[in-house]
């Protein structure tokens, strides 16, 4: 019974993991979250600045 096995394994496994505390959790995911909107804030005014500029040139 192979699937017995890996399931065995999988719990084996499972009980070995570090998993974080929900301080870290929370912490972690308000980095990911901070990032995220910082990333997305330069890659809109970014974008924005290039249309202006490139609809200023054509226009001439």
């Amino acid at each position: 019974m192979w699937i017995w096995e890996y399931l065995q394994n999988v719990v084996s496994e499972m009980e070995k993991v570090n998993w974080p505390s929900r301080d870290e959790l929370i912490s972690s995911t308000l980095v990911t979250l901070v990032a995220t909107f910082i990333i997305s804030a330069f890659i809109f005014l970014t974008d924005r600045t290039l249309s202006t500029i490139l609809r200023f040139l054509y226009q001439q």
